[in-house]
């Protein structure tokens, strides 16, 4: 377990430290340098046209016998001094061009190292891989009545839990290997995607605009409410382009739908929990589980489903990921 969370951390120090600043650097540099490029050819292509223009002059005065010899030259002197313009525009164009290529390139994240051995703990395997992060109001602290405090004084933004959930996501998405598409939902009472689009939320993690939009959308996402797994479950089995595997990033059993005026039992929060496995995934289900005080059946149950379906369930320790 250790080992990993090593794992996990360097996954997220690289990652969270350079995605979004060097992607939108990146763009800025290659639209400046695209300008310029614009700019450079439409000087050339003025330049050129001048050229020509005095290549027709020079023409209407070459044969005619009464022309005066100074102006041939000074029009010849013109025509080569236009000629070394293009040429010197045209190079500068190359080396423009040059630049615009790597800034795009750039654009392409890097992936740590460590990806592979990240993968092969968690088993999340393409080519479509389903995250589901919960976000009902339990994600910000590990008691209930520290997380209902939180959300009394509106410092959801700032709760350490909630955090760290959020980094364990970005810490997956720097892992996931190339030509897998990974479709990433916010589960809380209801569930809605991420990434993509309602009726395609399946994104490249390695296109960067799908990236800084998911990345956009997770920096405001509020943890509240209960969390419904069975609502999360079932929009899953719904996907029109079945999960090859799914990923759990929450704290432990469902808290939705709960009675009004009243919490759940824990034999409450079992039965909810039996219920939304009732989809029986036919995919590794993995999760990584963050603790909440008083919800002892949680690990076994979840451990218990990752076995039968070739998953994992991770408990990480209090210090990964750092903050």
């Amino acid at each position: 377990m250790d080992c990993i969370c090593c794992g996990f951390g360097a996954v997220l120090l690289l990652f969270i430290l350079t995605t979004k600043k060097q992607t939108i650097l990146s763009n800025e540099e290659a639209n400046q340098s695209q300008e310029a490029a614009e700019t450079l050819q439409a000087a050339i292509q003025e330049t050129e046209a001048a050229q020509k223009a005095l290549e027709k002059e020079i023409e209407a005065l070459d044969p005619q016998p009464e022309t005066n010899a100074t102006s041939l030259a000074q029009l010849a002197a013109e025509q080569e001094r236009l000629a070394k313009e293009i040429e010197d525009q045209a190079q500068a164009l190359k080396a423009l061009e040059a630049e615009v290529t790597p800034a795009k390139a750039t654009a392409s994240l890097d992936r740590p190292s460590a990806d592979q051995n990240y993968l092969s703990g968690l088993r999340l395997r393409g080519p479509r891989a389903v995250i589901l992060l919960e976000s009902s109001g339990s994600m910000l602290a590990v008691t209930a009545s520290d997380a209902v405090s939180i959300m009394q004084q509106g410092s959801w933004q700032k709760a350490k839990k909630w955090l760290r959930s959020k980094e364990a996501l970005k810490a997956v998405l720097a892992a996931i290997p190339k030509g897998t598409k990974v479709a990433v939902y916010q589960m809380a009472e209801s569930t809605s995607p991420l990434s993509g689009s309602p009726s395609n939320p399946y994104i490249d993690p390695y296109d960067n605009a799908a990236l800084i939009s998911l990345l956009d959308r997770l920096e405001n996402l509020e943890a509240r409410g209960g969390a419904d797994l069975e609502k999360g479950m079932r929009t899953v089995a719904n996907l029109q382009e079945r999960a090859s595997s799914l990923l759990l990033i929450g704290d432990g059993l469902p808290t939705a739908p709960a009675p009004a005026g009243r919490g759940l039992s824990e034999t409450e929060r079992v039965n909810l929990f039996n219920r939304a496995m009732a989809t029986r995934p036919n995919y590794p289900f993995n999760a990584i589980l963050f603790p909440f005080e008083g919800d002892p059946a949680a690990a076994g149950l979840f451990w218990q489903l990752s076995g039968r379906t070739n998953g994992i369930t991770l408990i990480p320790d209090n210090d990964w990921p750092s903050l």
